[in-house]
């Protein structure tokens, strides 16, 4: 037994912090090596993903309200009004079929009338229209209309002098005379023509305004004055 100047028997040492099992030692070794550094435990970010999308939900929600109200607001303070178009009556000015070539050389005359009923908002009718008369498919007669502006709460009247020389089959030429001699002559006048709604000094959007009416007239013969006996009308338009 030792003794450390003389304070009595000395002490054995602690035992290892770290122990670890070798097979360089025996399985029964210990190998007083530490273990290495500590694993970095994976840290967990919440996603702010969800945060942006609750903003754009809410911006889209305020541009769709700022778009309904100024909706509201243009119905309500100019209480907009559809234009209406009528065909009043149409002369024949010439009418020619051709039994030689198989054409068909017609100058037509419509008077239309284009209405506007609202109080605070114009008109204005473009360049590009047209103006097509047409039997059974098969094209008569064109023409442009006029370039102007219509003011508020105004009917104008437009005198479209159309002309054409078209080429038709044989079974043409025979409807033509059975709806004569019938007095039942049906015909597809169409318009179309780009328009623009004037709000005091500021003007909209261009749209087109395409109207279909289907002409029943009695005769197509320049020597008399021909008749309407019905008129059906389409309009829609294309923005």
């Amino acid at each position: 037994m030792a003794y450390d100047g003389g304070s009595g028997p000395s002490k054995p040492p602690p035992p290892p912090r770290y122990v670890m099992l070798t097979e360089e030692y025996g399985s029964n070794s210990l190998a007083r090596v530490p273990p290495g550094g500590r694993r970095n435990m994976p840290r967990y970010h919440k996603d702010g993903g969800g945060g942006c999308l609750c903003w754009c939900c809410c911006f889209l929600l305020l541009v769709v309200a700022a778009v309904a109200a100024t909706v509201a607001y243009f119905v309500y303070a100019y209480r907009p009004r559809a234009p209406s178009y009528s065909v009043s009556d149409m002369s024949v000015a010439q009418f020619d079929v051709s039994a030689s070539d198989l054409t068909v050389y017609a100058k037509l005359v419509a008077s239309v009338h284009a209405e506007n009923p609202n109080d605070m908002i114009g008109i204005g009718y473009g360049t590009g229209s047209r103006t097509v008369v047409s039997y059974r498919g098969t094209t008569l007669c064109s023409e442009r209309l006029p370039v102007f502006y219509q003011g508020h709460r105004n009917t104008t009247v437009m005198r479209v002098a159309m002309e054409g020389r078209h080429g038709f089959g044989s079974r043409l030429q025979s409807a033509l005379e059975e709806s004569e001699k019938a007095g039942n002559m049906p015909l597809d006048l169409y318009v179309s023509v780009p328009v623009t709604l004037r709000l005091g000094d500021v003007d909209l959007r261009e749209v087109t305004v395409n109207v279909q009416c289907a002409l029943v007239v009695d005769s197509l013969s320049p020597k008399k004055q021909p008749a309407i006996k019905s008129a059906q009308y389409k309009v829609n338009v294309d923005f």
